[in-house]
């Protein structure tokens, strides 16, 4: 797993180098706030392929093949019971970017539960550079659990007891 994880980083590195420098046609250390950058299911097939994947898990109906462009932001909170998936088993957004060094929060709604976090590569298409889970599921609306994402990589996750229903979400981390 450690001589893939590099590998995985070195690519997408040089990926997310060529596209801002193809597309901005200039270089620069960027630091918007993702101004005319759309950011959409061509730009991570990872992270597409995990949420309309249904070998693994069901599809996330909530997703629409966009993401939720929260670069730059310090914190950014992902519901957990969101509505999708035939009620209040989705991730909300299912699908974001964030730069290095952000905090996600997920935070139950209430709804759908009980619930879960996991990031578990090898139940994720092998390709999540981060590992990490919020424990057994629990329910309520005062839940939260929090990870730092510090490096540039793909984070995949999935609530556990909703799996099936396609409760799925990915994270970019440029």
């Amino acid at each position: 797993m450690a001589v893939q994880r590099p590998t995985r980083r070195q690519v997408l590195q040089g990926v997310l180098v060529g596209t801002v420098a193809g597309l901005a046609g200039c270089s620069g250390d960027g630091g918007g706030d993702g101004g005319d950058d759309e950011v959409s299911a061509d730009d991570y097939p990872v992270i597409d392929r995990w949420l309309t994947e249904t070998e693994l898990g069901g599809a996330a109906d909530n997703y629409d093949g966009s993401f939720a462009d929260e670069r730059g932001a310090d914190t950014v909170t992902v519901d957990v019971g969101a509505e999708g998936n035939g009620g209040a088993f989705a991730f909300g957004p299912a699908a974001a970017v964030v730069s290095a060094g952000t905090t996600v929060e997920f935070r139950w709604t209430g709804g759908g539960n009980p619930h879960n976090v996991e990031a578990l590569p090898e139940e994720q298409l092998g390709e999540s550079d981060y590992e990490f889970s919020s424990g057994e599921a629990e329910g309520g609306s005062g839940v939260k659990y929090t990870v730092t994402l510090d490096e540039p990589g793909i984070v995949l996750y999935h609530c556990e007891p909703h799996f099936s229903l396609g409760m799925k979400g990915g994270i970019a981390v440029e």
